[in-house]
């Protein structure tokens, strides 16, 4: 992973890679169609990745976070012992995805064994290498002598799994198949089924290598994360991760996919604790209820990133102690509870919201009027008002929003007037009933499809004051944040 907080010049040039990508994306799906021989599903992969605090880009030995320089082999054990069963008990995984590099094998490697040996006798590992830099590794031999004593380790364990290369986006399609092949002549002894393939790019376009005959059998890798793209809705991102993984899914194993645990900025914007179990709207939340969603359709298992990792705002857990003493915590439930969703696990979260106004400090509230064209109302904070509970559902590129004591959905009622007021309506296809959730921040604002205009408290503080609709303002009126009904 590249650390999305962090200028890098990685980061800099992703903009870049993205539409070289896409393009190529574009071509492949075209063309693999019907290819590749499948598994019969992924979802056995129940992931964490287990990090270095420098991120895994790292010119020298790689410490993921609690292990360090002075570690011996049986020290580095319980660490491991620690933090994987600590992950596994927390979030439920039975997989643990680890870096390796040339500099970690050449010179840790009798103390990182204690870790990984550890890991092994609890569930899968995914020993995943990570070029430094420029996407490729510094020299092929180096590469190679690497990848001999992590196989002569490892090749014969079946909890052992192989990941060739992190995100190769320094390689052609042509070159990267031939990088994997040669992987694959030089190891005939590692079941295919345990070697992970990135797709080219930044494991984004997997037809690029599910394609090639010489690479079947073996287990293609996804990555996908919030900073790849700019979508604003939920299906959004869940048709942008299928788009890269085409007709590979079965095959497929997301060994990437993250969002912000904690609160933390973003291109100088703040963020506080997203609750990720409802359609809040948030430009993360988005995303991450995507994908899981997607996840879970595709039948896909996927490895999160990260499980710990410390200094991380996308951490699942945070770390106190050292050693035997080690402690992790859970640092946002509603994440975990997308987590676990993505696996095939649970609801996913809770099904209404409170939509409350920046400004007047009201709820949109539907007034407990159930006839068609009925206006909808703000009100003052009273958590156990059904009037105040709604239901926000996918609809495409859109949502509709239905109250829950009176059935009706918002509605813009074809009205485009500034100051004309927000109906409510039963069920239909109309355009009226269809809404743009548009992230600001920690809060949202709300655009009808059919009129333009957007959901304004037009200042009103007094409860049962019409909920009204605005031409686009920078009024903190327009602002509202979605949040759980109790």
């Amino acid at each position: 992973m590249r650390s999305p907080h962090l200028a890098t010049p990685r980061a800099r040039v992703l903009a870049l890679f993205r539409i070289l990508a896409v393009l190529a994306l574009a071509l492949g799906t075209l063309t693999s169609v019907g290819s590749g021989r499948a598994h019969a599903a992924t979802n056995q992969f129940k992931g964490v990745n287990w990090a270095d605090q420098r991120d895994n880009f790292v010119n020298g030995v790689l410490y993921p976070s609690g292990l360090g320089a002075s570690d011996t082999h049986a020290s580095a054990a319980t660490v491991a012992d620690r933090v994987v069963g600590q992950l596994y008990s927390i979030t439920g995984a039975d997989t643990v995805r680890m870096p390796i590099n040339e500099p970690t094998v050449a010179g840790y490697w009798p103390t990182y064994t204690g870790a990984i040996d550890t890991a092994l006798s609890k569930g899968k590992v995914i020993l995943a290498y990570w070029a430094y830099a420029n996407g490729k590794p510094a020299t092929t031999a180096g590469f190679q002598q690497m990848w001999d004593t992590v196989v002569a380790a490892y090749g014969s364990n079946p909890n052992a799994y192989f990941e060739v290369i992190n995100e190769p986006y320094a390689y052609g399609t042509a070159d990267l198949d031939n990088l994997y092949s040669d992987w694959l002549a030089r190891y005939p002894g590692v079941p295919r089924g345990r070697v992970v393939l990135d797709g080219a790019g930044y494991a984004q376009n997997v037809a690029a290598v599910g394609g090639d005959s010489r690479l079947d059998g073996t287990l293609l890798a996804v990555h996908d994360y919030s900073f790849f793209a700019g979508f604003e809705d939920e299906t959004e991102w869940a048709n942008h991760l299928a788009g890269y993984v085409g007709s590979y899914a079965s095959r497929t194993v997301a060994t990437e996919w993250g969002g912000p645990m904690s609160p933390g900025s973003k291109n100088g914007v703040q963020y506080g604790t997203i609750d990720y179990s409802i359609p809040s709207g948030s430009f993360f939340a988005d995303y991450l209820r995507g994908v899981s969603s997607e996840l879970r359709t595709l039948g896909m298992g996927s490895v999160f990133w990260p499980g710990l990792r410390d200094g991380d705002w996308y951490s699942l857990t945070a770390k106190t102690g050292s050693g035997s003493g080690i402690n992790l915590s859970l640092v946002n439930s509603s994440g975990l509870t997308r987590l676990q969703y993505a696996w095939g696990i649970g609801t996913g979260g809770g099904t209404y919201v409170r939509i409350g106004n920046a400004a007047t400090g009201l709820y949109a509230d539907g007034a407990g009027s159930t006839a068609n064209g009925a206006n909808a109302d703000q009100y003052g904070n009273s958590a156990g008002r059904y009037e105040e509970q709604w239901a926000v559902e996918n609809a495409g590129n859109y949502v509709r929003i239905r109250n829950r004591a009176t059935g009706l959905y918002l509605d813009g009622m074809g009205r485009t007037a500034d100051g004309s007021a927000v109906g409510q309506y039963a069920a239909s296809s109309s355009t009226n009933q269809q809404w743009s959730v548009l992230t600001d921040a920690d809060n949202v604002r709300i655009k009808n499809r059919a009129t333009g205009l957007y959901v304004d408290g037009m200042g009103r503080t007094g409860s049962g004051s019409d909920l009204a609709q605005y031409s686009d303002s920078n009024s903190t009126n327009q602002q509202w944040r979605i949040t759980a009904a109790s």
